[in-house]
């Protein structure tokens, strides 16, 4: 891909971010606290790909935890974008519910506190991704 097209599609991830992050918000409304805390984790993992779009790379993981370690050499941010790699614990288990001790139900696994903390990990980790972005030349909305 060019470096246009680069910094097209990682517009693109940074969107789709944006929209998932506005869907955990408006699950954590409706009290739907594991779905919420899923969307949360899909936020943060589409936006750590929009910038690595942005500088030529795409890893194939769904590991926010790997996906830190694949960003560029910034030690004060990744330190900020640190906290979200304990995002990664809720890719699956808001979703399948054998993914759980047996007899609990994903329904009770996870409460408001857990999507509200959930969705405010995954707004600052966009935030900062974001400005990173824009510092190479992603568009913004």
């Amino acid at each position: 891909m060019s470096v246009d097209a680069d910094l097209a599609q990682a517009m693109r991830w940074f969107n789709t971010a944006r929209g998932d992050l506005d869907t955990a918000r408006a699950l954590l409304g409706l009290q739907r606290y594991a779905p919420a805390c899923f969307h949360a984790q899909q936020a943060a993992e589409k936006g750590f790909k929009g910038l690595l779009v942005a500088t030529g790379r795409l890893p194939k993981t769904h590991s926010i935890a790997q996906l830190l370690r694949e960003l560029p050499e910034d030690a004060g941010r990744c330190l900020r974008l640190a906290a979200a790699a304990r995002l990664d614990k809720l890719y699956i288990a808001t979703r399948y519910p054998d993914a759980l001790p047996e007899g609990t139900d994903i329904g009770e696994a996870y409460d408001a506190k857990d999507a509200q903390d959930a969705i405010d990990v995954a707004e600052g980790t966009l935030a900062v991704l974001q400005q990173w972005g824009a510092e190479l030349g992603v568009p913004t909305p």
